[in-house]
């Protein structure tokens, strides 16, 4: 067979690994929603539909996904529950103490949660025991109240906040406390974004009390993306924590590897047939 050809057929399966790497990256982001009916839904980010799965039982303001697919929910009195992914039914673990939860996601494995705070701050983040509801001060920051959290890395998490200007976009560092407004979050009127979270694309996705979806840039400015049918939604959580920025997929490092092998083999081949064409 001559080596053209050979190079040829191992080119076109390098190619098939790339798109099935591709089309992995682009698979369906589902995740977890409470609206203000106290129903839990499960959600499909990449058609902006919304499925009812049952009555949580619970006015929850916040929803989260720990590593291990076990869902969890505050309310506005700081009740952290254990919320059933089949039914909806929350059952509650404890009281944390720290009143309105709104901001909820895990950093690791680690539940963190931000406290709705006065306008002004300053906004708590804590890390809350999923066992005990028991919480303990991870940083705090002056931009509050917040609405939804996000984690964006191990130190970084971004909020919806009221200020400096309401639906603000604004990055806050775990390790410092500091925080950059990033932008201005979509809004219409007074229906304010509490619903947001990264897919596992690493897209940011926010649903506002009308039931619009959107994807958010670096800068806060939204596009929209459809309607899950007009919620009025609570909070946002992924079926999977594989989620952030830092977890978008890159090409798949299997088939670049294969790539820069199938160039090698090449390369010698070519040299060993005195650089003909045929092998």
């Amino acid at each position: 067979m001559r080596l053209s050809t050979k190079l040829t057929i191992a080119m076109s399966l390098v190619a098939g690994i790339l798109h099935f790497s591709v089309r992995s990256a682009a698979a369906d982001q589902l995740g977890f929603a409470v609206d203000a009916t106290e129903n839990l839904f499960s959600v499909d980010l990449t058609t902006a539909t919304a499925t009812p799965i049952g009555p949580t039982g619970q006015f929850l303001q916040g929803l989260a996904v720990s590593p291990g697919g076990s869902l969890f929910g505050t309310d506005y009195l700081g009740s952290l529950f254990s919320v059933s992914k089949t039914t909806g039914a929350a059952t509650l673990i404890g009281n944390t103490g720290l009143g309105d939860i709104e901001g909820l996601s895990f950093r690791g494995t680690t539940l963190i949660g931000t406290n709705f705070s006065n306008l002004g701050g300053p906004t708590t983040v804590s890390a809350i025991d999923t066992t005990t509801a028991l919480p303990t001060t991870v940083a705090s920051f002056s931009q509050g109240p917040v609405r939804a959290m996000a984690v964006v890395n191990s130190n970084t998490i971004d909020v919806a906040s009221d200020s400096p200007v309401s639906q603000s976009l604004v990055s806050v560092n775990l390790l410092t406390g500091s925080n950059t407004n990033l932008g201005q979050l979509p809004a219409s009127g007074a229906a304010l974004i509490a619903a947001l979270n990264f897919g596992s694309d690493g897209v940011l996705y926010p649903l506002d009390p009308l039931g619009n979806e959107f994807i958010i840039n670096n800068n806060g400015a939204g596009t929209p993306a459809g309607n899950t049918g007009g919620q009025d939604w609570l909070d946002l959580t992924m079926a999977s924590t594989n989620q952030g920025p830092g977890a978008v997929p890159e090409p798949n490092s299997m088939a670049l590897l294969l790539i820069a092998a199938l160039g090698l083999m090449g390369i010698r081949a070519w040299w060993r047939s005195g650089g003909s064409a045929q092998s």
